[in-house]
């Protein structure tokens, strides 16, 4: 419901009402509104993230897994971007603890996918693999929590994060990184 409707239109009575709980009930489980609120968002999230681990399973190229697990997150980007700029506005402190639980994820996810692209050889030895990290992590990031973005159409958005992230992954690729992320380009990004 926050996700569909937007964290400030669902009421306590309107989630009550959906589960067929009393108030009273939610109060039990939870100590307020704002419990409830970030509970639900980091179960989201963290499914989303599931989601996105059980649908590369089957890939065996680390670049491969990034660039599918990047896809995947920037086709989400703009429901993300306005849930987590409605936390930041309204609520604060579920954004500061939200931004805690999935950011560390979100940063070994990368560290893992960079880390074995240099073992298999497609990206070039010299990369600095916490600098590409902070890079590739506070882009992402930005673009999602843009307030500037607001007001930028999906699809440009979309395809602005997926350009601007291919073309720094393709600058860390030696040339067989290279030729792995003009076939993923072509078989992932159509929008580009």
């Amino acid at each position: 419901m926050f996700v569909e409707q937007g964290i400030k239109a669902v009421r306590m009575d309107d989630i009550a009402q959906e589960l067929s709980v009393s108030k009273r009930t939610l109060y039990e489980l939870f100590n307020d509104k704002e419990e409830l609120i970030y509970q639900s968002l980091r179960y989201y999230m963290e499914d989303s993230r599931e989601r996105r681990l059980h649908h590369i399973s089957d890939i065996d190229n680390p670049l491969e897994i990034m660039v599918v697990n990047l896809r995947d997150m920037i086709d989400a980007a703009p429901v993300a971007g306005r849930i987590r700029r409605n936390i930041r506005r309204f609520y604060p402190s579920i954004y500061k603890r939200l931004e805690e639980d999935v950011q560390s994820k979100s940063k070994n996810d990368l560290v893992r996918w960079v880390a074995g692209c240099m073992e298999c050889g497609y990206f070039e030895k010299s990369v600095k693999v916490k600098f590409a990290v902070d890079v590739l992590h506070h882009s992402v990031h930005g673009m999602l929590v843009n307030t500037l973005d607001e007001e930028r159409p999906s699809s440009e958005l979309v395809e602005m994060m997926s350009y601007s992230l291919l073309v720094f992954i393709r600058g860390l690729c030696t040339i067989d990184g290279q030729r792995i992320i003009d076939e993923c380009t072509t078989k992932y990004f159509s929008n580009i």
